[in-house]
């Protein structure tokens, strides 16, 4: 398993399947952006500021990073694009990098309780009313909405369903697709636990399977400029190769329950396990294949255990 440095932008971070192997350059919680375009002016299309293919992630909580795949020129002006902008260039304050905000470090934060989520409120957990305590939610990439950079032409479908389950359904393209949980406001400390519990069912394509993957900033690689990292502690990897530790999971038509415990995570480099104390994201890595082809997943009961 091997890795690339990319860095991400939003609200979460991502990473890339190459050859089967997850790469990530990831951290938490709007980690990663790339330097912003050139703007455009008021009311004409702005010159193009070099967006990745692979660009960042829209989530309900904002740019999703843990989501969001390096961008790897900027993004786009928009030439006169509504809502807040920086200074008048026309691009939107949310695809700015790190979303304007001065990078900082990060300190973890323990969950509330042990059920993050079991998707009978929507796809978020938390109280959002303050700042201070764990929250999160979901996110995809590809998405079918973007609102930084060009919707990919194989998006991932993410919704929750009328009897309280997480479906992610589309085409998985010849680059791959991901999907996973982002948390905030900063790391998350699982260490009261020993690892996650959840259910999954579906058609994951010819595998028959997904790569469940645990993120931690020990085995993610630094922003190398003009990226950055929004969270300056969120990637410390030094080593020329880094991996998130994961592991496959098979999905069959019916729902099954799947436990993950960390200890049992070993293929993460430099560190082989993740560390439970720093937990950036939670990801799904539908595999890469040459040809296209349909998946329809259902994700619930995403759960810590003692």
């Amino acid at each position: 398993m091997t890795s690339s440095r990319v860095s991400l932008a939003g609200k979460m971070c991502l990473g890339l399947v190459v050859a089967g192997a997850v790469s990530t350059a990831c951290s938490s919680s709007g980690m990663k952006a790339g330097a912003s375009g050139g703007a455009g002016t008021t009311g004409a299309t702005g010159a193009t500021g070099g967006i990745a293919t692979t660009g960042g992630i829209a989530s309900a909580g904002g740019i999703a990073s843990t989501g969001g795949i390096a961008s790897t020129g900027g993004i786009a002006s928009t030439g006169g694009a509504t809502g807040t902008t920086d200074g008048g260039s026309g691009i939107p304050t949310e695809c700015l990098p790190c979303k304007g905000a001065t990078p900082a470090s990060c300190t973890a934060v323990p969950p509330l309780t042990a059920m993050l989520l079991d998707f009978t409120t929507g796809s978020s957990f938390g109280t959002w009313t303050e700042s201070t305590s764990l929250k999160g939610g979901t996110w995809a990439w590809p998405a079918t909405t973007d609102t930084c950079n060009p919707v990919n032409a194989y998006p991932l479908d993410s919704t929750v369903t009328t009897d309280g389950r997480w479906r992610l359904a589309g085409t998985v393209g010849p680059s791959t697709a991901v999907i996973g949980l982002w948390f905030g406001p900063c790391f998350a400390d699982f260490s009261g636990y020993s690892g996650v519990r959840f259910t999954i069912s579906g058609d994951a394509g010819p595998s028959g399977q997904v790569t469940m993957s645990i993120w931690t900033p020990g085995d993610a690689a630094p922003a190398v400029a003009p990226k950055v990292d929004c969270i300056i502690n969120s990637a410390t990897c030094a080593a020329t190769t880094c991996t998130q530790p994961n592991v496959k999971i098979p999905v069959t038509a019916t729902a099954a329950p799947q436990t993950v415990l960390f200890a049992s995570l070993i293929t993460g480099v430099p560190l082989p396990s993740p560390d439970p104390a720093a937990i950036t994201e939670i990801a799904w890595n539908f595999g890469w294949n040459a040809t296209p082809y349909p998946v329809e997943v259902y994700i619930d009961d995403i759960e810590l255990v003692p």
